[in-house]
């Protein structure tokens, strides 16, 4: 080969080869720069059955200050993590940054939210059961299906029998009907599905702290953009945060998810 036309085929390689190795340009609206993210059926007013809600408003607010356009795929949670481990999705969400997570995906810097889960009871029923030590082995805990209660709550996790569900309004039930001694359930989660079930917050003893902790959009090790995803993702939460946006769209509890 002439070797003006071998450097010129050298120089074509190149340029192909670096193409291929930088992230899409966020001016672009081809579809190789679409978010392909997991969007939780199950959790108001973060996620509902259409996948909107606070968590949906807040990672398109966060996306979009980065020039990225997320498209959701609504699904059951358990659903969302088997996805997100195959590589079907880049990312899911919201998913707790705890000692069995931290490994089976990728994760940013920035969590998109802080929430608590609390202890409820029948009120009178269990009264010297005061924290998570004090609960007998095979007390009937309801709990929602593959969800992440913290650390803590793993290490007793085997002591109990758990009654795995898929909606938070079946937890409710159960606990009300006394087919379950006590339930795990996220604080707003809770109050959100009460309201929509027309109880009294009153019903239940809402009695100890179990987890205070991050959620975040976790990202598949199986998606090659994945840790520039989680960058981009934690850049525009901070532009938000710094914009006052993020606290607008937490605290804007009337809007219908």
């Amino acid at each position: 080969m002439h070797k003006s036309r071998a450097f010129a085929w050298l120089l074509l390689c190149l340029l192909a080869i670096q193409v291929q190795a930088e992230p899409p340009t966020t001016g672009s609206t081809d579809d190789s720069i679409r978010v392909h993210l997991g969007a939780e059926d199950s959790w108001p007013p973060y996620s509902n059955a259409h996948g909107q809600g606070i968590s949906t408003n807040l990672i398109k607010a966060a996306f979009a200050k980065t020039g990225l356009t997320p498209a959701f795929r609504v699904l059951p949670y358990a659903r969302v993590l088997h996805d997100l481990q195959s590589g079907k999705i880049d990312g899911g969400y919201n998913v707790t940054l705890q000692s069995t997570t931290k490994d089976k995906y990728i994760f940013g810097r920035v969590p998109l939210l802080t929430v608590e889960s609390y202890w409820f009871f029948i009120p009178g029923t269990h009264p010297k059961i005061k924290s998570i030590t004090d609960i007998p082995d095979k007390f009937r805990v309801g709990v929602i299906r593959d969800y992440e209660y913290g650390d803590i709550y793993e290490n007793h996790r085997h002591r109990f029998t758990e009654v795995q569900v898929s909606q938070q309004s079946q937890i409710i039930r159960m606990l009300k009907q006394g087919r379950i001694d006590a339930a795990v359930m996220f604080d707003r989660e809770a109050e959100y599905a009460l309201k929509e079930m027309k109880l009294d917050d009153a019903i239940f003893d809402k009695r100890f702290l179990n987890h205070h902790g991050d959620v975040y959009v976790a990202f598949s090790h199986k998606s090659p953009r994945a840790r520039w995803l989680a960058e981009q993702l934690d850049k525009g939460l901070l532009m938000i945060k710094e914009a006052g946006e993020y606290d607008r769209i937490l605290s804007d509890t009337n809007r219908e998810p």
